[in-house]
C-alpha cells in the first residue's frame, strides 16, 4: 500500500461563484475509497483565499455589509416571487466582480477568512463518505527549521496510520505571497511524511508541448522536467502554473518520489494515480531512492535560496565525497545570506539538478570569489581587506595600482578570466559596498578574515604567505561539506 500525497491547485476547484464542490466533493470520495483500499493520503489544498474574497464580498468591514446585504435580500425575495431569474443573476453579478466594492488587496486578510470556512466545508464533505480530517498549516519558518519538519513529518504518518486525512495548507496569512506556494509545500510535506508518491491535480489533463493541448508529455525524467517547465505553455490559473509543478515534481523525484501531474476532473484520477500501470498525465520518474533521515530537509523539505552552478570537475568531486571549492563554482544566482540552502547545478546543463546545499559564504562574496585558484583568492581579499582599512584612505585607484601593489599585479597578470573579471570588480566598488562585502566576509568567515587582518601585509599589497594562511585560503569552500545532499546521477 501507498502512502501518496495529492496537491490540489486552486485553478483544480475555481468556479465563477468561487469553488467548484462538485470537484471537490468526488475527491474527497475518491480518497476515502483509496484510504479503505488500504492507501494512506495526505492532501495539499489551495483554495482559502478565494474563497475568503467571495466571502469579504457580502460580510465584514471591508464590504460596507450592511446596507449591501439588505438590497441583496430584497432582490432575490423579489426575484423568487416574479421568478424573474434575469434580475437575480444580474443582481448577485454585483457582488462577483471587480467592481463590487472594496477588496482585500493582498491574500492575508482573504485567507484568514477563508481557512475556516475551507476547512468546514472538507469536514463536512468527509464526514458524509465516513472520513475524519485533522487541518495542519504550514508557514514560511516551519519549512526553515528541521526540528519542526521533523515534528511535522511525525505527525502526518501518525495522522495517516490512524485512518485521518491531513489537510495541509500553506498559511497565508502570516506569510508574504511571494514567499510560500502550495507546489512547493506539497513537496516539503512528501519529503516530511516519507511519501512514495506525490499526485499534482490541476485543470489540465497533463504537460503539453504545445499551445493547442495536443502533445501530451507522458513520462519525464526530473531533468527533463526542468527543461521542459520554460516551454510549456499550459497550465493552471493558481499561483504556480505547470511550470512551478514540473520544477516542484522534480525535486521530489530527485528525492526518490515519483510524481504524478492530472487532472481534478479526470474519472478516478486518485485511483489510477496509486496504480504504476495506468496511462494518465504526465509522470515524473523517481531518481534513485528516498532520502536519509538526516538529508530531507537539505535535499527536499528548505526553501532554496538560490543556485550555484558548478563545472563538471566538481561535480565529479561531489559525487566522490569532497566539498565545493571555489574553483568550481562557475556562476551565482539569486542574493542570499551565508547558511542559506542552494541548488547546485551544471553550468552547461542548467536543467540537470545535483544537489543541495548550505551556502559558506553570502552571494555577494561567492560572486567576487567564483572560479578562482586559491592564490587568486588570496589576492583578491587581500584588495578586499586593504581597500576596507587603509588609513588615511587614498585614492580608490591608488590602492589597485598594480606597480605599487603586488597582490593587483598578480591578479592583472592572471591567464584566468575569472581573476581579471574579480580585478574589475574590485576597481567599481563603492566605498560603502566595500564595507558590506569585508564585513560579510568577517562574519561568515571569521577565522579566514582575522589571518589577513592580524597578518596586516595586505596594506602594502603582500598576501600572507605562512603555511598557516596559505593552509586557510585552500580549504576556503562554497558549501558546508555535512550539508550536502548529492542527488543519483
Amino acid at each position: 500500500m501507498a502512502r501518496q500525497v495529492i496537491k490540489l491547485g486552486s485553478s483544480s476547484i475555481a468556479s465563477r461563484g468561487g469553488l467548484a464542490l462538485d470537484v471537490i466533493a468526488g475527491l474527497v470520495s475518491q480518497i476515502a475509497a483509496a484510504q479503505r483500499a488500504g492507501h494512506e493520503i495526505i492532501l495539499v489544498t489551495s483554495g482559502a483565499a478565494r474563497l475568503g474574497r467571495q466571502l469579504l464580498a457580502f460580510e465584514g468591514p471591508t464590504a460596507g455589509a450592511g446596507q449591501a446585504l439588505q438590497a441583496l435580500v430584497s432582490s432575490v425575495r423579489s426575484a423568487v416571487q416574479s421568478a424573474d431569474y434575469q434580475q437575480l443573476a444580474e443582481t448577485l453579478s454585483l457582488y462577483v466582480t471587480p467592481s463590487a466594492g472594496p477588496q482585500a488587496v493582498d491574500t492575508a486578510l482573504p485567507s484568514a477568512v477563508g481557512q475556516p470556512a475551507l476547512m468546514a466545508l472538507y469536514r463536512q464533505l468527509a464526514a458524509a463518505v465516513g472520513v475524519e480530517v485533522c487541518q495542519i498549516l504550514v508557514s514560511r519558518s516551519d519549512l526553515d527549521s528541521p526540528r519542526a519538519m521533523a515534528d511535522l513529518g511525525r505527525l502526518l504518518r501518525d495522522a495517516t496510520a490512524r485512518g485521518l486525512l491531513p489537510i495541509v495548507n500553506g498559511n497565508d496569512a502570516t506569510d508574504p505571497l511571494s514567499a510560500l506556494d502550495n507546489d512547493q509545500v506539497a513537496v516539503a510535506v512528501a519529503v516530511a511524511a516519507e511519501a512514495s508518491r506525490l499526485l499534482f491535480l490541476t485543470d489540465v489533463r497533463a504537460a503539453y508541448r504545445d499551445a493547442e493541448l495536443s502533445e501530451r508529455i507522458a513520462r519525464l525524467t526530473p531533468a527533463q522536467a526542468r527543461a521542459v517547465r520554460v516551454r510549456v505553455t499550459a497550465g493552471g490559473s493558481g499561483r504556480g502554473g505547470m511550470g512551478s509543478k514540473l520544477t516542484a515534481a522534480a525535486r521530489a523525484a530527485c528525492c526518490g518520489i515519483e510524481c504524478v501531474i492530472g487532472s481534478a476532473n479526470e474519472a478516478d484520477v486518485v485511483a489510477r494515480s496509486l496504480n504504476p500501470r495506468a496511462r494518465m498525465g504526465t509522470v515524473v520518474r523517481a531518481a534513485g531512492s528516498q532520502l536519509e533521515p538526516g538529508k530531507r530537509w537539505i535535499g527536499g523539505i528548505a526553501y532554496s535560496a538560490g543556485s550555484v552552478h558548478v563545472n563538471r570537475e566538481a561535480e565529479e568531486s561531489l559525487r566522490t565525497g569532497s566539498t565545493l571549492f571555489l574553483s568550481g563554482v562557475k556562476r551565482v544566482d539569486g542574493d542570499f545570506p551565508a547558511g542559506a540552502v542552494v541548488e547546485l547545478l551544471d553550468v552547461r546543463h542548467p536543467e540537470r539538478l545535483l544537489g543541495r546545499g548550505s551556502v559558506a559564504l553570502p552571494s555577494t562574496i561567492l560572486r567576487l570569489l567564483r572560479a578562482l585558484a586559491p592564490q587568486e583568492v588570496a589576492c583578491v581579499l587581500s584588495i578586499l581587506f586593504r581597500l576596507r582599512h587603509a588609513d588615511p584612505v587614498p585614492a580608490h585607484t591608488t590602492l589597485l595600482d598594480p606597480d605599487v601593489y603586488k597582490d593587483c599585479q598578480e591578479l592583472a597578470s592572471g591567464t584566468s578570466r575569472a581573476s581579471q573579471e574579480a580585478l574589475a570588480q574590485l576597481a567599481a566598488l563603492s566605498a560603502d559596498r566595500v564595507t558590506e562585502l569585508a564585513d560579510s566576509l568577517l562574519l561568515a568567515q571569521p577565522h579566514l578574515a582575522t589571518t589577513f587582518l592580524l597578518d596586516k601585509g595586505f596594506l602594502q599589497g603582500q598576501v600572507p604567505a605562512n603555511a598557516a594562511a596559505r593552509r586557510v585560503v585552500r580549504s576556503i569552500h562554497a558549501v558546508h561539506r555535512e550539508s550536502l545532499v548529492v542527488y543519483p546521477a
